[in-house]
């Protein structure tokens, strides 16, 4: 029995072309298509049923995973498992797309709902640094959650808001600005 040898430098099932004669490689689709069938995979692996829509953003492609039951297992804490899974789907399809952007994966829209909650808590905590003076406390946030904080102070004139400690979550504390 012969053995088939793959081309030095590649893995069985990378995408390297095969040495099998007459063996045609499977056309790739297009990277919002790839991005929905890897989520639908993992979705489908870590026994979730879903249905996967992806979008092009500014930020990268959203893939958001509809399904029946949001799974906190599947979101983790502040959103690590979300995170980590879109992480490997990026690497997953830069083998067919090197320049994929940044893919941000969601489940029956966690993220939007998250974003949206701490709007209205900055918001809340920013009129009450306001009116009292004294500064006040967010639970600890990620990177991206603090970018979302800063998006909406900006819009309110007299309040800041800085990380104290390192790495992430980081507790981050809302104050008057410094005249």
């Amino acid at each position: 029995m012969a053995q088939v040898e793959e081309p030095q430098g590649s893995l069985p099932g990378d995408g390297a072309p095969s040495e099998i004669a007459g063996a045609a490689a499977p056309a790739v689709p297009s990277e919002p298509e790839l991005i929905q069938q890897e989520v639908q995979f993992l979705a489908n692996h870590i026994g979730i049923r879903a249905r996967v829509d992806v979008e092009l953003h500014p930020e990268g492609y959203y893939a958001n995973i509809r399904a029946r039951r949001s799974s906190g297992v599947v979101i983790g804490r502040h959103g690590a498992t979300l995170e980590a899974i879109g992480h490997i789907v990026r690497l997953m399809v830069v083998r067919h797309y090197p320049n994929v952007p940044r893919v941000i994966v969601d489940i029956a829209g966690y993220r939007q709902r998250r974003a949206s909650f701490l709007r209205m808590k900055t918001s809340a905590i920013a009129r009450i640094v306001l009116e009292g003076g004294l500064e006040m406390a967010l639970e600890p946030l990620t990177f991206e959650e603090m970018e979302i904080v800063e998006d909406e102070l900006k819009k309110i004139p007299g309040v800041r808001a800085h990380a104290v400690g390192d790495g992430s979550p980081r507790n981050v504390i809302i104050s008057l600005t410094k005249k």
